[in-house]
């Protein structure tokens, strides 16, 4: 059950992502700008978010690999046991 619910809530942060960058890519594009000053903006913003999906992606990392590492601890105390 609680893996579950740990994919419906990567599920509606997906959703929500993707919703928030859809909804900044249509600002952008329909707003009253230039074609320049739009293509700058949509750089600036692309970079921002690799940014923000690299810290992600390294926060995740660090998590899984402090969760493996707590893991293999309960796996030997066990053993010792």
């Amino acid at each position: 059950m609680e893996e579950n619910r740990a994919s419906q809530v990567k599920t509606v942060t997906l959703m929500f992502v993707g919703g928030a960058v859809l909804g900044a890519i249509a600002g952008l594009l329909l707003a009253p700008k230039s074609g320049e000053e739009t293509r700058k903006e949509i750089k600036d913003y692309a970079s921002k978010v690799k940014g923000d999906v690299v810290d992600a992606a390294q926060r995740t990392k660090a998590g899984i690999e402090a969760a493996m590492e707590k893991g293999r601890a309960l796996l030997s105390e066990s053993k010792a046991a």
